[in-house]
């Protein structure tokens, strides 16, 4: 009978002082363990705003000074680095086609010659021969660097910010050359709007 009156008291202390004792313990201290976690949220935050701000600041700041003068040498200076880059993964991929025994990709200067070609073949054999660098050959001296181992997409990209004089320049040796119409149209968009 002990044991029972043990259990009882016990089971008592359990499922109703201990409850009441908790709620009372939190109506307490609720308070001020809300104002710890308000103060450590709000610091967080705050810490966060103030690095996006400056995060911020470093691009405004960037752009401006692009902006003021730099931005066709900033513009000239990504698009080689993309140029070279391009050239790495078109070099791994040529090789990667040499190993795997796939034909050779035929260049910008030959005509389409794939075998069973129709027109419409032939028209997206032709854009695509368009946007593909030709072979490398000697610098012909113009405002853009390695100009004869660029695509027409690259070139075109590097027409932004020349003066008219380099832009006649790549037009008359464009049009003596591969007289690709893309470039010869960004040139006479360019000099018309300019």
């Amino acid at each position: 009978m002990a044991d029972d009156k043990d259990t009882v008291e016990r089971a008592k202390e359990i499922l109703v002082y201990g409850p009441i004792g908790l709620a009372m313990y939190l109506r307490d201290t609720a308070p001020s363990f809300l104002k710890v976690f308000v103060a450590r949220g709000r610091a967080e935050v705050e810490q966060r705003r103030r690095a996006v701000g400056d995060q911020l600041g470093q691009a405004r700041d960037a752009g401006e000074s692009a902006a003021e003068g730099g931005a066709p040498q900033v513009l000239r200076f990504v698009s080689d680095g993309l140029a070279r880059v391009r050239e790495t993964a078109e070099g791994a991929l040529g090789a990667l086609g040499g190993l795997s025994g796939d034909a050779p990709v035929p260049t910008a200067e030959g005509p389409d010659t794939a075998a069973g070609a129709d027109d419409g073949h032939a028209a997206e054999s032709n854009v695509a021969a368009e946007e593909r660098p030709a072979p490398a050959a000697s610098d012909p001296g113009l405002a853009i660097a390695s100009y004869d181992g660029l695509s027409a997409s690259q070139v075109v990209d590097r027409l932004d910010g020349l003066g008219p004089g380099e832009l006649e320049a790549i037009r008359e040796y464009e049009a003596a050359h591969r007289a690709r119409a893309t470039i010869l149209g960004k040139i006479d968009h360019l000099t018309r709007a300019g």
